[in-house]
């Protein structure tokens, strides 16, 4: 983070220690409608509209080592492949042979030369190019040219690698924006996968990221785990372009170490606010991740239907870190309990959203990046689409917060 943001945003962590209120130039947000996280309707238009037009992490370079290297991804709508070409060029592609539809990969993982449909044996290459079929001679007028694998827009920064099927999207780099520049002194690409989690939830997706977005829960839900590192009194909020989001809430003084000790895990690079704060970004609509210097996860929703979610952490750790070790092994077990403790209220949100009780949420202050994430998902989906009673009016402006 650049040094100018890093003392704009402690003016800012004083400014919330300080304040007796919200700001007075601070808009009334009107009620979150209910049917948000209920309505089938709604949660088609996502389907149509919000996942297709979005850049969505997929995982990382490291997980595509030598050509031929593929995964699946289907979290996000139709199914898709990802694999390294001849070229070295990772590609992604909609996993759909263009004869009868059945999947050219069948596997969650592996290797492969060619990519070849277990139905009828069309075949590609690594590059999605038709390349053979059986009984050539009964399709006399197909050109081969135009029936290769459909390909879908595949980028990487700093050893992530994001999916977008939409074909006019600006690039990741751009639609990152403020992020990535925030998160370079991370040196992602020096960084390897430690540990994986996974949980099915019974809650629509956008409860479950709500969850994430605010820490006025941490003294009631988190009161003996986070509570005791983070000073939520102090929490401040970045509203970034195309719906990203950033929240820096400082650490309780006695937790603050301004250099590692001795035999810890270090990312050297990370600029001082890193160390004495937890900065937490939203990539929109559906990754945030909480960032510190010893190593970090990627937390990810995917939504499975209206009242089921899938989630996915992923923690990302300096190459020569082992998820077995002690240190690990102690802090990975720790931060799953945290994650149970936000695990075990949402269920219960999900039914009481869908009871007479609440048709609306009001959001204070400290909630405002739950209402930034509703109102862009809104203007991606196309706020024409939506029945008035489901909109969430625009109501916050992005802050570049260039000071």
């Amino acid at each position: 983070m650049r040094p100018a943001l890093e003392a704009h945003v402690r003016e800012q962590i004083a400014y919330e220690f300080a304040r007796e209120g919200p700001p007075e130039d601070f808009p009334e947000l009107p009620p979150v409608p209910g049917g948000r996280y209920t309505d089938p309707a709604f949660f088609e238009l996502e389907r149509q509209h919000l996942w297709p037009k979005t850049w969505l992490l997929a995982g990382r370079d490291e997980d595509f080592p030598e050509t031929g290297s593929f995964r699946c991804f289907d979290l996000a709508g139709p199914p898709l492949v990802l694999v390294r070409g001849d070229d070295g060029v990772l590609r992604a592609f909609y996993n759909t042979c263009r004869h009868r539809g059945a999947p050219v990969v069948r596997e969650a993982c592996g290797r492969a030369a060619r990519l070849r449909c277990q139905y009828h044996s069309w075949t590609y290459d690594l590059a999605g190019r038709l390349v053979a079929l059986p009984d050539r001679r009964d399709f006399a007028r197909l050109d081969e040219a135009d029936r290769g694998l459909v390909e879908v827009r595949c980028e990487t920064l700093d050893g992530w690698v994001f999916v977008n099927p939409d074909r006019g999207a600006i690039a990741l780099r751009e639609w990152l924006g403020p992020v990535a520049d925030d998160i370079a002194c991370l040196g992602g690409s020096g960084l390897r996968t430690l540990a994986r989690r996974e949980k099915r939830l019974a809650c629509n997706w956008k409860v479950a990221a709500d969850a994430f977005l605010e820490t006025y829960h941490l003294k009631t839900i988190h009161a003996k785990t986070v509570a005791n590192l983070l000073d939520h009194r102090g929490a401040t909020m970045g509203l970034l372009p195309r719906g990203h989001s950033r929240m820096v809430t400082p650490k309780w003084p006695e937790n603050v170490e301004a250099e590692p000790a001795p035999g810890m895990p270090d990312i050297a690079t990370a600029t001082p606010i890193f160390r004495d704060t937890n900065v937490s970004y939203t990539v929109f609509p559906n990754l945030i991740t909480p960032l510190d210097t010893i190593g970090f996860p990627f937390i990810c929703f995917w939504p499975i239907d209206v009242r089921t979610t899938h989630v996915e952490w992923t923690w990302y750790a300096p190459a020569d870190e082992s998820d077995s070790s002690p240190f690990w092994s102690a802090l990975l077990g720790a931060f799953d309990r945290v994650m149970e403790e936000d695990f075990a209220n949402l269920a219960p949100i999900q039914r009481s959203l869908e009871s007479p009780a609440l048709d609306a949420i009001p959001l204070g202050y400290q909630e405002r990046r739950i209402y930034y994430l509703h109102q862009h998902i809104d203007a991606t989906i196309g706020t024409e689409r939506i029945p008035a009673k489901l909109t969430v009016p625009p109501r916050l402006a992005p802050d570049t917060e260039a000071p």
